[in-house]
């Protein structure tokens, strides 16, 4: 039965033709996003700055991205799709290039909190559209498509740095050339996306909708501490550890790219398995990474295994909970909760490498799994606990 939904899966003919012209754009903001935080962490390492100030500077982007959730919805029924991820993917390119150019906290604190909101829009803007052109028969597969497109950007992102590493210029002139990549694709797709029709959205902001899974909405807050945290500060994490800045991307691309090799299986089987069960499989997966990194001893072996397990399980997690949040929702509320969806998202990555890298300064790297192996076990526990209730 799960092989036949796999072959469906990858059969993309129920699949609206618009999901596959997203999923380009999906890749190109992956990758520049990788590339770029993987290069900016090193940098900032190598010139001096400890985790938690790195932590700090790291967390403005997240807080841009929440201020942006409560106007992107207006946004996007004043100026449509297309506008709003043009203009956002610009001022964010501008704001990549400064920091990479000029690196002191201040500039950037100030272009990762611009670039947060420009970043969040696009973002946003990508999810809504991905949820409102698919249905409750093809919603995980359509997801899952989109996110395996993101995700492969997200791999290749660090592939790029274990290839050219970051002395020079070479950072600034790849940065410039992804953003440029990345604007052309934009205006490639023009004509698709003027051809999606933006349902009627209330303007009401229901935050009530939190109270329909509370678990749902706890797990992409675990999500969005665990990837920030990730992002910021892993590279930091292996430098400690006296690996290079190329070993570092690649370890990182061999990781992200498994997770987007898991993502057929997994959208799949969140069309036919309850959805809740999968989420709970998938925190599980972020405590056997973890506790496998957290045990590694700097075993080459042991860290490629727990970043392909990371790899699948953070992936995966984002997938399901947003094609959970798509079934659940009327049509007509999808661009707020989306929104609401990903500022609590966002609200984890804010946190994520503030409280690690804070962690990471006193105790070290056993800060960092430590640090996020307690909110895996916190999540769970409330699952549990809440899946009683409900039942109850």
């Amino acid at each position: 039965m799960i092989l036949n939904s796999i072959k469906n899966y990858l059969d993309f003919k129920n699949v609206s033709p618009s999901v596959k012209f997203l999923s380009l754009v999906g890749f190109c903001t992956g990758l520049l996003l990788s590339y770029f935080y993987t290069v900016l962490v090193i940098l900032q390492k190598f010139s001096g700055y400890s985790e938690f100030v790195i932590g700090v500077v790291c967390s403005f982007g997240p807080l841009g991205l929440i201020f942006a959730g409560f106007f992107a919805t207006k946004l996007l029924k004043r100026f449509g799709f297309y506008s709003v991820i043009l203009f956002s993917t610009v001022i964010n390119g501008i704001c990549i290039i400064s920091m990479i150019a000029f690196i002191n906290p201040i500039n950037l604190s100030i272009c990762f909190f611009i670039g947060g909101m420009m970043g969040g829009l696009t973002w946003m803007t990508m999810d809504t559209w991905a949820n409102v052109v698919s249905d409750d028969s093809n919603r995980g597969k359509s997801i899952g498509i989109y996110n395996s497109s993101v995700t492969t950007g997200l791999a290749m992102g660090p592939l790029i740095v274990g290839i050219f590493g970051t002395t020079g210029r070479i950072p600034l002139i790849v940065s410039i050339l992804l953003i440029i990549f990345k604007i052309t694709a934009i205006v490639s797709i023009k004509r698709f996306v003027k051809q999606v029709l933006f349902p009627f959205q209330s303007s009401k902001m229901k935050f009530s909708i939190l109270g329909i899974s509370p678990f749902v909405f706890l797990a992409i807050f675990y999500a969005g501490i665990e990837d920030s945290a990730f992002i910021s500060l892993f590279p930091a994490f292996m430098i400690n550890d006296l690996f290079s800045d190329k070993q570092i991307g690649i370890y990182i691309f061999i990781g992200g790219i498994f997770g987007v090799l898991c993502q057929p299986f997994v959208g799949a089987l969140s069309d036919i398995i309850n959805k809740r069960l999968i989420i709970f499989g998938l925190l599980l997966a972020h405590i056997t990474w973890l506790t496998l990194l957290k045990l590694s001893n700097s075993n080459e072996v042991v860290i490629i295994m727990a970043l392909m397990i990371s790899g699948f399980a953070s992936t995966s997690l984002y997938t399901v909970t947003l094609a959970y949040l798509g079934e659940r929702i009327n049509v007509t509320d999808i661009a707020f909760a989306t929104s609401l969806f990903i500022i609590i998202y966002e609200v984890g990555e804010y946190l994520g490498p503030i409280i690690v890298g804070f962690n990471m300064n006193i105790f070290g790297n056993t800060g960092f799994t430590n640090t996020l192996l307690c909110f895996a076990f916190f999540s769970i526990i409330f699952g549990i606990i809440r899946t009683l209730f409900y039942k109850k």
